[in-house]
């Protein structure tokens, strides 16, 4: 394999496809390759993908722990979890809800803010790196390529 996880097998694999087939395989591929990136990353500040969209939730507002559990696709459990591991390293804290007293806002502490703001700064380097890394031709049709995407899913009934 190399570094990034694609083995030539499944390379060669992609190769054989034919459209549309193709299309979606490249565009999975892409995916769990910018999703390995966004791991790795965060894996440098000691976070998990769903931590980092927990802190990402809080750096806008309180938020209560069913959003929290929403953003992060995991169940309410799963976000009191999530909302745990933070506590326990000082990046949330929670606090009463000021019209629900049964009901608690996660909010988060400075330290919190600065771990947000420093995975948020290697997140944009990533994304400048990798945007330099195509030409502006390629950046243009990539984005009028995924905005064509975009406008057929939104378009297709539910």
């Amino acid at each position: 394999m190399n570094p990034r996880g694609t083995s030539r097998r499944r390379a060669a694999a992609i190769a054989d496809l034919q459209p549309p087939d193709e299309l979606w395989a490249r565009l999975r591929e892409a995916y769990l390759a910018l999703r390995r990136e966004r791991i790795e990353l965060l894996a440098q500040l000691d976070l998990s993908l769903t931590e980092f969209v927990s802190l990402q939730l809080c750096a806008q507002a309180p938020a209560k722990p069913t959003e929290i559990a929403e953003a992060a696709g995991v169940t309410p459990a799963g976000a009191t979890d999530i909302i745990d591991r933070l506590e326990r390293h000082r990046l949330v804290r929670r606090l009463s809800h000021p019209k629900d007293r049964r009901a608690v806002l996660v909010t988060l502490t400075p330290s919190g803010r600065q771990t947000f703001e420093k995975a948020r700064a290697l997140q944009r380097a990533t994304a400048l790196a990798l945007g330099e890394a195509l030409t502006r031709v390629e950046r243009e049709t990539l984005i009028a390529g995924l905005d064509a995407l975009l406008r057929a899913l939104r378009s297709r009934p539910e």
